[in-house]
């Protein structure tokens, strides 16, 4: 029976081995997995990262171009102003200075 009960411990410590083993293999490939997300996770940013700076250098290049247009169309709206200002200004100098001069004289 002695031999029976250290056959029952051989084996119950056999498995406990087992067990160990096990319990580090997993432990292994805990860390395998952890380090393969961190991987991961870093290139995700890194992606992320560059695709969200290249949409906004998208979005200011596309709204510093608006501004231009917007810039240059005020420039030609302005200077057409201008032009007519002068334009009315030539043609009806005369008239304004005669009428002014008139009203000088009447009052």
């Amino acid at each position: 029976m002695e031999k029976a009960v250290d056959e029952v411990i051989s084996r119950l410590a056999e498995i406990e081995d087992t067990a160990n083993r096990m319990n580090d293999a997993v432990e292994v490939r805990k860390k395998e997995i952890s380090a393969e997300m961190e991987a991961r996770t870093k290139d995700f940013d890194e992606t992320l990262s560059a695709d969200t700076n290249k949409k906004l250098e998208e979005l200011q290049n596309r709204l510093m171009k608006e501004k231009e247009e917007a810039l240059a169309g005020l420039e030609e709206e302005t200077g057409q102003l201008l032009e007519k200002l002068q334009q009315k200004y030539d043609k009806e100098h005369g008239k304004l200075s005669d009428r002014l001069l008139n009203e000088m004289v009447r009052s």
